[in-house]
């Protein structure tokens, strides 16, 4: 027989978890069929669905979660300005920034132009103190407004700018107007 896929529970307002091959109940009584139960089933016996908090992605830079036993779900949290900034991955949005069509850009551009060369070289420097843990986040924004009010990018190397923001949580803190 087949096994059934089957999500997350959370065994009498517990965290969830997936069920397990054996559970042993406060009375004493042990089960080792709860992946063949229905829910309703489950239900019976204290084990209700109960959905994880979102995967880490985007929404980790932006808000926390706590379970809830009282509701049997995850609370989410808006996180401040201060944990939003603590959470940006600046080695990331680097290192994949200098592997992209924007970032041959700037370093044409920067080559060609000491206004820029300057810009750029600014931007090097913050963006190097932010991976060390001392980021100055009104320095970092407004030298990202200078270098896109200054450098010329295509559509598609915006688009990878976008898409890095978004994966190192820098969306979370600084914006690209």
């Amino acid at each position: 027989m087949a096994e059934i896929q089957r999500g997350t529970y959370s065994p009498n307002g517990a965290y969830p978890q997936e069920l397990p091959d054996r559970w042993k109940f406060e009375d004493g009584t042990v089960r080792t069929d709860l992946q063949t139960l229905s829910d309703d089933e489950l239900a019976s016996l204290g084990w209700v669905p109960a959905a994880m908090p979102p995967t880490p992605g985007t929404s980790y830079f932006t808000h926390s979660y706590e379970w809830n036993s009282e509701t049997v779900s995850f609370d989410a949290t808006e996180l401040d300005e201060y944990e939003k900034r603590d959470r940006v991955r600046y080695r990331i949005f680097w290192d994949a920034l200098i592997n992209t069509s924007a970032y041959s850009s700037i370093k044409s551009t920067a080559s060609q132009s000491l206004s820029a060369n300057t810009l750029v070289t600014e931007f090097i420097a913050l963006i190097s103190d932010a991976k060390s843990g001392n980021a100055n986040v009104q320095k970092i924004q407004e030298s990202l407004n200078e270098i896109l009010l200054n450098i010329s990018f295509t559509d598609e190397e915006l688009a990878e700018i976008q898409e890095i923001f978004q994966v190192s949580g820098m969306f979370a803190v600084y914006t690209l107007a």
